[in-house]
């Protein structure tokens, strides 16, 4: 009865010294996350401000140029443009030349003023 009764006290107290390692390295070793800011070349226009998500964090916002990006692009970065409406877009300006205006996409089928007006804020010609 002795013998459990120290077995016992014995297993708590590795116990105790285990949480205290534990907690001991999560304070002294484990180091908070630190934020990673990440430098972009991103010309901006006054209209073309970085949304912020809370303080501190700035999300830069990039525009897809509609005379340079492939259907894939297009298709991805470019929200409500899916993949028949984005090769109908390229296979335009393959026919017709570069825009020379985010408006003249309106010439391609399938993109009318509604999807336009979605679309507008985030696709340059440069």
């Amino acid at each position: 009865m002795e013998n459990e009764k120290r077995h016992i006290w014995f297993l708590i107290a590795i116990a105790l010294v285990f949480c205290a390692v534990l907690i001991g390295y999560n304070i002294f070793f484990v180091k908070e996350p630190q934020a990673i800011v990440i430098e972009t070349d991103i010309s901006a226009s006054d209209s073309d401000t970085p949304q912020s998500l809370e303080e501190g964090y700035i999300v830069p916002t990039a525009k897809v140029n509609i005379n340079t990006a492939s259907a894939e692009q297009l298709d991805e970065e470019l929200e409500g443009i899916g993949p028949s409406l984005a090769q109908r877009i390229v296979s335009y300006r393959d026919a017709n030349g570069p825009f020379t205006d985010i408006e003249q996409i309106k010439n391609v089928s399938g993109i009318g003023d509604k999807k336009f007006e979605a679309i507008k804020d985030n696709i340059t010609v440069s």
